[in-house]
């Protein structure tokens, strides 16, 4: 099999993974059956001294609280409580309501936090795990830790599809809340001592942040999906950034009218834009930074041939 995903790729062959991830399945104990030798998946996934602290960290994050936010979803059932309260709209039937969804909606706000800790530290696992090619067994306790957050995004996402009636209970929570009638519990312990309009405010804006997590059919893969692109997407800019940057320095001493002229074939006015306009890059790749880096290793940037607008932008930052 190793074989075969070979051809798909550049190297030769594909390495053997040097980590377990369930120490002792059937499907490893199959594979020492069948080929009478050590399985791959029974290697030790202790993890390594360096990874120690953001294994213990994320495992407790991460991992740890999964069983249980699993269980809640799992034991979820939905209530009368809320159609009795629309058919028959009595203080008494809405007050029944309330009662009875303000345990689903702390419910929720924990599946919210959660993401919320997985948005937080799924990327730094990715750093690790992704600085060097093919060194998956140099940190083979983070590699379970990601097969554990994985399985658990997969198994709430498959019991989440199963329990549409959660948006309708939040739904009907927001909407008891809009109504001004009822008052929120406190977020933290610390916004007891707030007023109830900052406690109201501060409600609403989590509630709208909760309806946005839940929105997808798969909220926590998406979770996943926006936090590595949003992250990959950083770094890609970054790095095509720096590389124009350095290309345009480097074309402006080699061609004898520069870069910055009219009759250049770079166009610095959507160069200079690009600059300015990308969001979320890192501090070296940032406006100042690069506007800097033209501005003080170009050789023609002075020149009058040099568009004034360009040249005010530039000796200007």
């Amino acid at each position: 099999m190793g074989q075969f995903l070979s051809n798909f790729r550049n190297d030769p062959t594909i390495p053997d993974l040097g980590f377990d991830i369930e120490s002792k399945t059937a499907i490893a104990q199959l594979y020492c059956t069948v080929t009478d030798l050590p399985s791959p998946l029974l290697v030790e996934t202790t993890p390594s001294n360096e990874d120690r602290d953001i294994y213990e960290e994320l495992n407790a994050k991460l991992v740890a609280p999964t069983p249980q936010l699993l269980a809640q979803l799992k034991e979820y059932t939905p209530s009368d409580a809320f159609k009795a309260a629309i058919e028959h709209a009595t203080p008494e039937n809405e007050e029944k309501a309330w009662q009875t969804v303000l345990p689903t909606v702390e419910m929720l706000r924990s599946f919210h936090n959660y993401a919320s800790e997985l948005q937080d530290g799924l990327p730094r696992l990715l750093s690790v795990l992704c600085s060097s090619d093919n060194q998956f067994d140099q940190h083979p306790g983070l590699t379970k830790l990601l097969a554990e957050i994985l399985d658990f995004v997969f198994d709430f996402d498959y019991w989440k599809i199963r329990t549409p009636a959660l948006l309708n209970d939040f739904a009907y929570y927001r909407r008891l809340l809009a109504g001004g009638r009822h008052h929120p519990s406190p977020i933290t312990p610390e916004d007891a001592k707030v007023s109830e309009l900052r406690s109201a405010m501060q409600e609403d804006d989590q509630a709208h942040k909760i309806t946005l997590f839940l929105a997808p059919p798969t909220p926590m893969l998406t979770a996943v999906i926006d936090t590595i692109t949003t992250d990959l997407d950083a770094s890609i800019a970054s790095t095509c950034l720096k590389s124009m940057v350095a290309s345009i320095i480097l074309y402006d001493h080699i061609d004898p009218q520069g870069a910055y002229s009219k009759q250049s074939c770079i166009n610095m006015k959507t160069s200079v834009k690009l600059i300015q306009s990308t969001p979320n890059v890192p501090e070296e790749s940032s406006a100042e930074t690069l506007l800097s880096a033209l501005r003080f290793n170009s050789k023609h940037l002075k020149d009058e041939s040099t568009p004034k607008n360009i040249k005010s932008i530039l000796l200007a930052s």
